[in-house]
């Protein structure tokens, strides 16, 4: 994972970026095709529940969250982009967000139908990649993908703090960037090792960080840009940018409440 985040750029990521993304579509078919050899067996199982209730359901909701905060790199792609444009990063944006959907509802349909009720965190624990090899290179798969998100993460966060201490990114020394992104590595490790949940650590991401980068900062800084009325922008940008407010709301209070309880309590 280190090497990965010494890069200035995300351009330099571009080539890992696309290998690790057919490397997850070889891991999904994986898992679909272990969902028809062991999970129909005799149809669909009896114990798949379609609606949840409760603290459970809620849960879910930071979890979800989490998994399209894609807006830290925003602004790095936007500056890196060939002939950079609101419409190229748009249609950029929403490809990629399409994609990742159907990569992650396909897993979690059929890792779902696989085991049923027996998924409680994550269906990777319950995959034999001793008996049957190509769950085995699936697992080595999500490992080199972690190594490319967690490269890809940590450029925001740098820059963030670049940003805040008015360092210039680009012209720092590459001894104190390596530094500094050395520092970071150190602190996200020991984060890892002494984090008992990696679903917590989503959930509080998605819910209470997610909500505000997502929704409410973006909401906030559209309705005070100025000349945001009615008239201005129309029905449709009005209305849609209260939803995403009162939304990224709902995600702030309700997902990181549910993550605490649920990590507590469950």
């Amino acid at each position: 994972m280190y090497p990965l985040t010494l890069p200035r750029e995300i351009n330099s990521l571009r080539y890992f970026s696309v290998i690790a993304i057919f490397l997850m579509m070889y891991f999904v078919f994986s898992v679909v095709l272990h969902s028809f050899l062991n999970g129909f067996h005799h149809g669909v199982r009896k114990d798949i529940v379609y609606f949840q209730s409760g603290n459970t359901a809620v849960q879910g909701l930071a979890i979800f969250m989490a998994a399209y905060l894609s807006q830290l790199n925003c602004y790095k792609v936007y500056d890196e982009l060939y002939k950079p444009t609101v419409r190229r990063l748009t249609l950029t944006g929403g490809i990629s967000a399409s994609l990742c959907f159907i990569l992650y509802a396909l897993t979690g349909v059929f890792g779902y139908y696989d085991f049923g009720a027996a998924v409680t965190g994550s269906a990777l624990k319950l995959y034999n990649p001793i008996k049957e090899p190509y769950m085995g290179v699936s697992y080595a798969i999500i490992m080199l993908k972690l190594c490319v998100g967690y490269g890809l993460n940590m450029i925001p966060l740098r820059e963030a703090i670049y940003h805040v201490t008015k360092v210039d990114g680009k012209a720092i020394m590459w001894w104190k960037h390596a530094l500094f992104v050395s520092a970071m590595a150190v602190l996200t490790l020991l984060g890892g090792l002494f984090l008992p949940n990696v679903n917590t650590a989503v959930g509080l991401v998605g819910g209470f960080s997610g909500g505000f980068i997502s929704y409410i900062f973006p909401a906030l800084m559209y309705m005070y840009s100025g000349n945001w009325t009615l008239q201005k922008v129309g029905w449709f940008h009005f209305v849609m940018t209260y939803i995403l407010l009162i939304c990224g709301v709902i995600g702030v209070v309700f997902g990181t409440i549910s993550t605490i309880y649920g990590h507590f309590y469950s």
